[in-house]
């Protein structure tokens, strides 16, 4: 057999992990300049001090590049022999525009909007995708012990992320289904105690009309309702959300309206999904402007993630204070 290296000269080339050298070896369009000082500053904070980290917060202002930030640290973890990663966005159209930087960068992505990619399994690439492809109960990376293993989730606007997880995890069964008229008959009688004309709107498909199911009411007749639902499964507005819910209706709430009926979990059931569940090392990046707390229910990210994210203590503009918390 040929020894290679030895031809070489025992020369192999590494991939470079630190994401600012690795920034200098890309095959990037001629009008890519350097890096900005606050992607140089947040960069070397995370590769240097919070790799170990299970998760970490980034906020930077819009125009700032917290794209080219995430994917130099996914870049950067396959590099090091940590993969797969993912890349999760809101929304398609997101989708795009994050492959479409990443390719001016010269950096290897993939997508799919069927089956996962092999690349992508095969930490070969990184897999930008829609955060729903991952959290819904249908998804292609599996449930709970059959999720596909995962070193590392980024989450472009985690705040639009966590609002895209909870809506795919609501059953929402619209009026004209018969899923709505059986869970309306077997409530009708709780609905109309708590307000007789709402109740009467309800009946007349008055949009802006709706009541809450008793909790008591709920749980006593979760029998009934998990035969309804499981009847009705094979509908679109049930079976993505379904196989998440139907063990765990007893920690839903339901709201009954003129035109719809939502059940929704009071805690996103997270855990099922194992790809983002057991991720070795997950990464939020949200604007300044925004409001993290309420990401420790939505993502269920512990407290002092949230208190302390990584920000570009030089950054500042005119109507918003200079952040607390420094690199």
């Amino acid at each position: 057999m040929v020894d290679f290296k030895q031809k070489l000269g025992g020369k192999v080339t590494e991939k470079p992990t630190d994401p600012i050298k690795l920034y200098d070896t890309l095959d990037r369009e001629a009008d890519k300049g350097p890096l900005r000082p606050a992607q140089i500053a947040v960069l070397q904070n995370w590769f240097t001090q919070h790799q170990a980290d299970r998760d970490i917060v980034i906020k930077l202002h819009t125009g700032q590049g917290k794209t080219l930030i995430g994917l130099l640290m996914l870049q950067s973890r396959l590099n090091g022999g940590h993969g797969p990663v993912a890349y999760l966005c809101p929304n398609n159209y997101l989708v795009e525009q994050t492959r479409e930087q990443a390719r001016q960068f010269g950096i290897h992505t993939s997508t799919s909007e069927g089956d996962l990619p092999e690349d992508f399994l095969d930490s070969r690439s990184i897999f930008v995708t829609s955060v729903q492809k991952l959290f819904n109960g249908l998804t292609k990376f599996g449930l709970k012990k059959q999720s596909v293993a995962v070193d590392t989730i980024l989450m472009d606007d985690a705040h639009a992320c966590s609002d895209s997880i909870r809506s795919q995890c609501q059953i929402h069964i619209p009026r004209d289904e018969p899923a709505y008229s059986a869970l309306k008959t077997l409530f009708a009688s709780e609905l109309e105690q708590q307000g007789m004309g709402t109740y009467a709107d309800i009946e007349n498909e008055k949009r802006d009309a709706f009541l809450p199911v008793p909790y008591w009411a709920w749980i006593s007749h979760e029998a009934e309702v998990a035969s309804i639902l499981s009847k009705h499964a094979d509908r679109k507005s049930i079976k993505f959300a379904w196989p998440l819910l139907k063990d765990m209706l007893k920690h839903c709430q339901c709201v009954i309206s003129g035109d719809a009926i939502e059940i929704e979990p009071y805690i996103p059931p997270l855990s099922a999904f194992g790809s983002y569940d057991l991720a070795k090392h997950r990464i939020f990046m949200s604007a300044t402007v925004t409001d993290d707390a309420f990401l420790v229910k939505g993502l269920q990210l512990p407290p002092k993630t949230i208190a302390t994210p990584l920000t570009y203590a030089k950054e500042t503009w005119s109507g918003e204070k200079k952040s607390f918390y420094h690199l």
